[in-house]
């Protein structure tokens, strides 16, 4: 849920590589439960249709589906788990997730502290981006704002204070100095985060609701 508590356990799917889910034994605290591993794509889908975790914590390279394909599915079948991407990389292959539904991203390489928060923030609502995610993230929204508007799914728009936040997300500054030079919590901070992310998901959704249809053969 988008307002759950601070101090509520927030309860995690962990998939891919089992080495990820070594490096997450030690989270298992009172703040964050990992209910349970999956090692395929498909594997992790059915793991959050079973438990209904707050996150799916979802390996850049898990296969059988890879990453972008089960964040579809999550968005389709589970929306209320929100999907949180493991790399080692701030790459393409991060921001096609993030396409695809993931709303955030964290290094593999964090210590258990960063990564426990950014589960923690990602299951309140907010968004944990990488500086490149970023940045195309808004270098592709504000470009299908100029698009010609569809009457059905118009281009997503960003508020000044979605701007501002993805701009500077891109150039490396944490949410809680960006907090700080405006006088606001990085829980607002990140929230602004995750609306631009949000607008991202509808607009792909909407588009590719609309190729689906116009795929579909004439009765």
């Amino acid at each position: 849920m988008d307002n759950k508590r601070i101090d509520e356990r927030v309860t995690v799917v962990v998939a891919g590589d089992p080495a990820i889910a070594n490096a997450l034994r030690s989270l298992r605290s009172d703040e964050i439960d990992v209910v349970a591993h999956a090692s395929t794509g498909n594997e992790a889908v059915t793991r959050v249709l079973t438990d209904l975790p707050d996150v799916l914590l979802l390996d850049i390279w898990i296969v059988e589906p890879d990453a972008g394909a089960v964040c579809r599915r999550i968005r389709q079948w589970a929306p209320a788990t929100k999907v949180v991407a493991v790399t080692s990389l701030d790459d393409e292959n991060a921001y096609t997730t993030a396409v695809a539904g993931a709303i955030g991203a964290v290094f593999l390489a964090d210590d258990d502290t960063t990564m426990s928060l950014g589960i923690q923030r990602v299951a309140r609502g907010e968004a944990v981006l990488l500086s490149r995610v970023a940045l195309r993230l808004l270098h592709d929204v504000e470009a299908w704002a100029m698009r010609s508007a569809d009457p059905i799914y118009p281009p997503p728009t960003l508020t000044a204070t979605d701007r501002e936040v993805l701009r500077r997300i891109g150039e490396g500054v944490d949410s809680e100095a960006i907090a700080t030079s405006h006088g606001v919590t990085s829980h607002l901070v990140n929230r602004h985060a995750g609306f631009a992310v949000a607008k991202l998901h509808r607009y792909v959704h909407g588009t590719e609701r609309i190729v689906a249809e116009s795929q579909r053969p004439e009765r």
